[in-house]
């Protein structure tokens, strides 16, 4: 990463931890709050935009194996 970090901000698609370090999907944002869904799906909650953060890098690489998908041999 560079000396300057990149500013980073709650939008559609990312990734974001909230205060409860549940790690979620932003799907939109709307009146004031972040709609977010757990890796892989579940049920969608909300949050104010201040209590997410970016997720770390340990955070990402759950992230990555939640979402990958499982091959079934057969």
């Amino acid at each position: 990463m560079s000396d300057v970090e990149e500013e980073w901000a709650p939008l559609p698609t990312r990734y974001a931890v909230d205060k409860d370090d549940r790690i979620g999907r932003i799907q939109a944002r709307y009146a004031g709050s972040v709609y977010l869904r757990p890796p892989g799906g579940g049920k969608e909650w909300a949050v104010p935009p201040e209590e997410l953060r970016r997720p770390t890098e340990e955070e990402r690489e759950r992230i990555r194996v939640l979402t990958t998908p499982v091959r079934v041999e057969e």
